[in-house]
């Protein structure tokens, strides 16, 4: 058994008397009912409006320290577990990120989250410091207030084994924010769009572009999480919707976690193979076409152009595909085509993203390299008979959150008849 009497809560370094740091440790389970060691966990929270990368960050005790990896979406828990089975066997909660090797519960223990040599955040118990008498079995310590200073007052001791995942830090964005599907823009859009405002055509294409340019660029790594966001499903907070197979599946059931032929990756509607095969550029990562699929189900659809007809998919036979191009169900038809319009307009070439300018033909293109997609008119057409819904808006959102750029057709669904009804004959 530990032996803990007493709870201190040490001062936040980068957090100022009113204002807190955006990456916060927000609950600690420093002894797990169990008594075995394997339940513990800390939880951080991204109290920011823009994603947090962990690369860099470590969480320290007395007994050593504990380096962290991954990202934490905007206003959202991130969980650092001893052991994700025993995590989730208790809580029915996910960790983001598992093998915690600090020793809790030693008199004179405390938690410290660090950039680098900079401390951000620390919580502490220690023998004698504060007064504040607890029993040390089965208690966690988690924040209760979203202002003011790391005080004593700012935590409450629970004689339970916690609640990761949860608690008062639910607020929206500075200035509007969406991260659950609710209804506050995180953006002004007049004020966004203003550049495009009584443009069509050619130039309402080149003012778009203007508009969507310098967004953050992710690594490919930080894909995984930003979908695991972006495309969350509403009813499950632990999974993600399939794209194609229109599922709902456990965010860490990812290729590369596992072989099973069921588990989801990270799939470029814009096939990558057209224009942009490396990291580098900026397309590769571009989140606004990248969706959580099926890995037999992307298999089927390759880089292969978007068309109708062709033979429905076995294990989704709401698809269909033939040998040089892909249909997707009737529910998402919309939400590719307004994604290739967002490619075909965002990259231009000539520019910082070391992506070709894409273009959007009404013909299959030649060669799998070449920088170029279809069908432009069946796109437009699938645009015109699947409209914009709530989780393709509360998607475009979150997407503003982390890569600080949005696509201007879910915004404004008439735009994609400006630019390419004259093509098609509309």
């Amino acid at each position: 058994m530990k032996h803990i009497t007493t709870i201190s809560l040490f001062a936040a370094a980068l957090c100022s008397s009113s204002v807190f740091a955006d990456l916060l440790i927000t609950e600690v389970l420093y002894d797990a009912p169990n008594n075995d060691n394997t339940e513990e966990f800390v939880e951080l929270y991204n109290n920011g409006c823009t994603a947090v990368n962990l690369q860099g960050y470590s969480l320290q005790d007395n007994g050593g320290s504990f380096n962290l990896s991954g990202t934490v979406a905007p206003r959202s828990y991130f969980l650092v577990a001893k052991n994700s089975a025993a995590l989730q066997s208790l809580y029915g909660k996910t960790a983001q990120l598992a093998g915690l090797t600090l020793a809790f519960g030693n008199s004179g223990d405390y938690v410290k989250l660090k950039n680098g040599s900079t401390e951000v955040d620390a919580v502490g118990w220690e023998n004698g410091l504060s007064g504040w008498s607890i029993n040390a079995v089965d208690k966690s310590i988690s924040r209760n207030k979203t202002t003011d200073s790391n005080l004593v007052s700012d935590w409450v001791v629970s004689g339970n084994s916690g609640n990761p995942g949860t608690g008062v830090f639910t607020a929206s964005c500075s200035g509007g924010g969406d991260t659950g599907g609710g209804t506050t823009p995180v953006v002004n859009l007049p004020t966004y769009y203003a550049a495009a405002v009584g443009k069509s055509g050619s130039e309402l294409k080149s003012a778009l572009n203007s508009i969507l340019r310098g967004h953050v660029r992710l690594t490919y790594s930080q894909v995984w999480d930003a979908l695991s966001y972006t495309d969350e499903d509403p009813a499950n907070s632990n999974n993600v919707i399939l794209l194609y197979a229109g599922r709902s599946e456990a965010k860490t059931f990812r290729a590369g976690q596992t072989n099973s032929l069921d588990a989801w990756n990270r799939e470029h509607v814009w096939a990558k193979s057209h224009g942009f095969p490396s990291e580098s550029q900026y397309a590769y990562t571009d989140i606004h076409h990248l969706r959580p699929a099926d890995v037999s189900i992307n298999s089927s659809r390759g880089n292969k152009d978007f068309d109708l007809g062709g033979t429905p998919l076995a294990e989704a036979p709401e698809n269909k595909t033939d040998s040089d191009s892909f249909e997707p169900r009737n529910a998402v038809k919309g939400d590719v085509a307004r994604m290739m319009f967002y490619m075909d307009v965002r990259y231009e070439g000539g520019d910082e993203t070391g992506t070709p300018n894409l273009i959007l033909r009404n013909v299959a293109p030649t060669g799998s390299t070449a920088p170029e997609m279809g069908k432009l008119c069946v796109l437009l057409q699938w645009h015109i008979q699947d409209p914009v819904d709530s989780f393709e808006s509360r998607r475009n959102n979150r997407i503003y959150e982390w890569q600080q750029n949005r696509n201007p057709f879910i915004d404004n669904p008439q735009w994609a008849q400006s630019i390419y009804g004259a093509s098609c004959g509309l």
